[in-house]
């Protein structure tokens, strides 16, 4: 009976996800002057203002390998012609995340804790996201969220939300362009701006990004590093971007891929070292998946947890103000939790069956 329940209720809350719609609103957030237009690559619009020129002077471009800005074709990045022992590090050719170049920081890929899931979501905030944030509260569980700038200027209470709700909130550029092919201004402004903005929206100033598509190589990586942006990719993809009505795959078809995220959490893939997990908040359809396999990743891994508490980073931001739970602090309060929540279904679950037997009502 319980687990009909269950499942009426997963259905509910998917359903109701899928249905909710964007409205657009005003707020006390401008962003008319001092940023680029939304949705746009930064162009010399801002790199002619004080400010630009301040932020790239700040810059050792010594230090950033001089390495020539790949081409799109047809909306993809051109990799011929690259040569096959991958000389820059990029991620996009050869999945690379330890960089050649010296004095940079290799990406954070998994999470260091044996049969521990980081859970991540890109693309946010989603104007339409508060039935599935309701939904990660409701489980008691935190996520790493990764911005892109344009939607917090474009949303910003949803994005005031993610921090308090205790989520960890990430730079994932200013209007998701594959880095690799922007200049270095271009590159600079992209990080700068989202940052910025979700500074100037939230009040905290990230340390952490992830390159839109996973594109970066050693002179993107370099770019950021002096923005004090560490790289976050990824070990696990959903794929779930690519589901139809936004992609070309069907719902099985992802669905046969959390599957698989599934298996390998319970098969002992991850005994020595844990994973990192790539989803997003893009649309309502990827947050319905979200909330639709999350009970079976949940019981998967022995652990699933944002990736700042995942690294034991318990300052995510540059304030010094605002700190995040340790590994061992996170699962040990998401514990206590779940035996709450326990206890308290237990207690109700008594109440049920007393009241029943008091009225001699069958409850089964």
């Amino acid at each position: 009976m319980v687990s009909i329940l269950l499942f009426i209720l997963e259905t509910l809350i998917t359903t109701v996800t899928a249905q909710q719609l964007c409205v657009p609103y005003t707020s006390s957030f401008t962003f008319t002057s001092g940023y680029p237009a939304i949705w746009t690559t930064p162009t010399s619009d801002v790199f002619n203002t004080q400010e630009f020129q301040q932020v790239n002077s700040s810059i050792d471009w010594s230090k950033v390998p001089n390495i020539k800005p790949h081409t799109l074709v047809n909306g993809v990045v051109d990799k011929t012609g690259y040569s096959a022992s991958d000389p820059d590090c990029w991620w996009s050719y050869n999945q690379c995340t330890s960089p050649k170049a010296p004095g940079l920081q290799p990406d954070v890929v998994l999470c260091p804790e044996p049969g521990t899931l980081g859970l991540t979501y890109d693309d946010g905030p989603n104007c339409s996201h508060t039935v599935f944030y309701d939904f990660l509260k409701e489980k008691n569980q935190k996520a790493t969220m990764f911005f892109i700038g344009s939607n917090v200027a474009a949303f910003p209470y949803e994005a005031k939300r993610a921090l308090t709700d205790g989520h960890q909130v990430c730079v994932h550029t200013w209007s998701h362009q594959p880095m690799t092919t922007l200049t270095n201004d271009e590159a600079l402004a992209e990080l700068y701006y989202s940052r910025k903005t979700i500074k100037y929206v939230m009040g905290v100033t990230p340390l952490y990004w992830r390159p839109p598509f996973g594109d970066v190589d050693d002179r993107i990586r370099a770019i950021a590093q002096q923005l004090n942006l560490a790289t976050i990719i990824w070990n696990l993809d959903s794929n779930d971007w690519n589901m139809v009505p936004a992609g070309i795959e069907q719902p099985a078809q992802i669905d046969d891929i959390f599957q698989g995220l599934v298996d390998l959490g319970k098969n002992g893939t991850f005994a020595n070292s844990g994973a990192i997990v790539l989803q997003h908040e893009l649309n309502n359809g990827t947050m319905s998946k979200a909330i639709e396999w999350y009970p079976k990743i949940k019981s998967a891994y022995k652990h699933v947890v944002p990736i700042a508490s995942c690294m034991n980073v318990t300052r995510p931001y540059a304030e010094s103000n605002y700190t995040y739970p340790s590994f061992a602090e996170y699962i040990s309060k998401n514990s206590s939790s779940t035996l709450k929540a326990s206890y308290i279904s237990l207690i109700f679950g008594v109440i049920a069956i007393f009241i029943a037997q008091l009225f001699s009502i069958s409850i089964f």
